[in-house]
């Protein structure tokens, strides 16, 4: 009996290590100063494409990152990974309606180098519900010889707001 045990206690142990995650990067902007403009002169190096502007904001006791109510809306951030190595994007967002097209979806990709094949993973959040905070996590993997991806978000929608937090990449 005492041998069923250890074995047990041996797989569980090794299922454990053989699962582990290597967290790369995790932001929930609880250690950020509201006001702070993420995409302008900070360590963050979030870059808001078309002059768009994320500035975190305190809501009910959670700080998040929040952008502006232009019509095209960019948030962008590169890493540098391994070579062959698969990645998880993980994020929360959130869009509250301030004028008409609230209805437009809310675009994320995993963009390695340029070219028609460059995209190597991509959601679209359709139609979100106002004020609804919804969980994506995109999968991928990073190409030979490269070493450099940036993941996008992006949102065509004049008049509506997006928050993110919980901004996560996970090596798998």
């Amino acid at each position: 009996m005492k041998f069923y045990h250890l074995s047990v206690l041996f797989i569980v142990v090794l299922s454990f290590f053989g699962t582990a995650q290597d967290l790369v990067y995790n932001l929930d902007f609880e250690d950020q100063t509201a006001g702070t403009e993420i995409t302008k002169g900070n360590t963050l190096k979030f870059q808001g494409w078309n002059n768009s502007i994320w500035t975190v904001e305190e809501e009910d006791n959670n700080k998040v990152a929040k952008g502006s109510d232009q019509e095209k809306l960019f948030l962008v951030k590169q890493f540098n990974v391994e070579s062959g190595a698969t990645y998880q994007w993980e994020i929360d967002t959130r869009s509250r309606n301030n004028g008409q097209g609230w209805k437009r979806n809310i675009n994320l990709a995993v963009v390695c180098g340029t070219g028609e094949n460059s995209k190597l993973a991509t959601a679209s959040i359709e139609e979100p519900q106002s004020g609804k905070w919804i969980s994506s996590n995109l999968k991928f993997t990073v190409p030979k010889d490269k070493t450099k991806i940036s993941l996008q978000l992006f949102r065509f929608a004049e008049g509506t707001e997006v928050s993110i937090d919980n901004y996560k990449l996970v090596k798998l």
